[in-house]
């Protein structure tokens, strides 16, 4: 019994006590170890977190880090739409569904939206503000990311675009740019909230405005951390000046923009993508970091931990008072900022709009790009003789449901490509803009579809018991 040991230790020695030559020569290294891993697992939050009701679009949403912020967000009742490459792959069906039910949250769903494709980001907004009414969105919380390994070559996006670059910038801009209209469109005393995800490498960030995407400049393939950080530099810039047009835009209501975008750091994690870099994309590599694990396990975050100040940020009141694009690190405000851009408006400004002209080129090419190969796919079949098979007007097997938006968005592509038109980049979504052919198609399709939808939603929630603890099923 613990009080006996104590009480002959306290009359006898230390040396009574069973085991202490193994105590004494093992315990502060035990103690130390506690110490150390304590200390880097960084703060935690600690404001409550309720989002019952809540709407959040999640980027990286099914590993490392976006899959820890979707787990606890998911315990909490929100409702989540989840951005994933294949909709229809058989892992991702698996895991919406696992959620589902290890939360007893029906509210998770996954839409398509490969940020790797600017093509596919429109695609998926273009869905996304295809309804009658405005959206409910309370907030966007963007956790993918790419770093690539030490020696590896330039890659590219479907774009052509430098990958970490095209993911860490140019699908995080594209994504915010689209759906701003429906985020100005939130109710006022709707507290929205915007997350990116930062890191300390954008220290090492270098941005040109004459070569933003790195097309003139060699790639470092042995410092590939310039361009990530490059691409953390320009997100941060870019948040700024998203936060300060959000600011400026005036509402039909006459109220004040109650949306705040900011930049979150969760420090350094035991993410997938942590792993890649470390093991430098080789078997060889790996096998290092599996020795090298139980030194990493001490002195890097887990993805849970890492998530604590998105967390506080979601969750933490005082932030919707304070002016957007903070930094938010330790579940904290930071309020020193390392490098000059971030505190230059004027750059940001330029950064802002030398983007929008970069992606609205690269839209018009990889356009005639897709129309090449098809034109050219079309002309080798009809030399080859090759018919296409008529058309059956059959209705296609229901896909497995984790979207709300499938049938009309498989429509609306469907559609779009046959028209050779595309939503306008930064058209006018104020309600002012005039009544094109393609707006009244696409006010029509949104009605020819929202009876099918109304009719899934209403077979769902006549077979599901809704108890008063739990949210009623909303269509999104």
């Amino acid at each position: 019994m613990p009080i006996p040991i104590l009480a002959s230790a306290l009359q006898d020695g230390v040396e009574v006590i069973p085991g202490w030559e193994y105590i004494k020569n093992y315990g502060p290294i035990a103690v130390s170890v506690f110490l150390l891993k304590n200390y880097f697992a960084g703060s935690r939050n600690t404001w409550e977190m309720n989002f019952h009701g809540r709407v959040f679009i999640v980027t990286g949403g099914t590993s490392g880090l976006g899959a820890s912020v979707v787990d606890e967000l998911a315990s909490k009742g929100a409702q989540l739409v989840l951005l994933v490459k294949n909709l229809h792959d058989e892992w991702v069906i698996d895991y919406v569904e696992g959620l589902r039910e290890k939360h007893g949250n029906q509210l998770i769903y996954a839409e398509e939206c490969d940020l790797n494709s600017l093509h596919s980001i429109r695609m998926f907004v273009s869905s996304w503000l295809n309804s009658r009414n405005p959206r409910r969105l309370d907030g966007v919380v963007l956790c993918a990311g790419e770093s690539l390994p030490i020696g590896k070559p330039r890659q590219l996006s479907a774009d052509g675009v430098e990958k970490q670059i095209a993911i860490n910038y140019l699908a995080n801009y594209h994504l915010l740019t689209l759906l701003a209209p429906a985020i100005r469109s939130q109710p006022s005393d709707r507290k929205v909230k915007i997350l990116t995800t930062s890191c300390l490498s954008q220290v090492f960030g270098n941005v040109d405005l004459e070569d933003l995407l790195w097309e003139d400049r060699k790639y470092p393939s042995n410092t590939p951390w310039k361009v990530f950080g490059t691409s953390k530099l320009m997100l941060s810039c870019f948040v700024k000046e998203y936060q300060r047009r959000l600011d400026t835009y005036e509402r039909s209501d006459k109220t004040s923009m109650s949306v705040r975008a900011n930049i979150v750091n969760p420090g350094m994690m035991r993410s997938p993508s942590t792993k890649r870099f470390l093991s430098l994309g080789s078997i060889f590599g790996l096998m290092m970091y599996v020795l090298l694990y139980p030194i990493l396990w001490i002195f890097l975050k887990s993805t849970y931990q890492g998530a604590q100040s998105f967390f506080y940020a979601l969750s933490n009141p005082e932030l919707n008072v304070r002016p957007g694009g903070s930094f938010i690190q330790e579940c904290s405000v930071v309020q020193k900022k390392t490098k000059k851009e971030l505190n230059d408006e004027e750059f940001q400004k330029k950064l802002y709009e030398e983007t929008e002209k970069l992606i609205n080129d690269i839209e018009k090419r990889s356009a005639t790009r897709r129309n090449q190969s098809s034109t050219a796919a079309n002309k080798k079949n009809k030399k080859k003789g090759k018919k296409q098979p008529a058309k059956k007007d059959e209705k296609e097997p229901e896909k497995p449901g984790i979207s709300l938006m499938q049938t009309k968005g498989d429509a609306l592509e469907r559609e779009l490509s046959k028209m050779d038109k595309t939503l306008p980049l930064f058209g006018d979504f104020s309600g002012n803009a005039p009544k094109s052919k393609e707006n009244k198609y696409l006010k029509a399709l949104d009605a020819k579809f929202e009876a099918q939808l109304a009719s899934r939603n209403q077979a769902k929630t006549t077979s599901t018991e809704v108890t008063t603890e739990k949210p009623k099923s909303r269509k999104i």
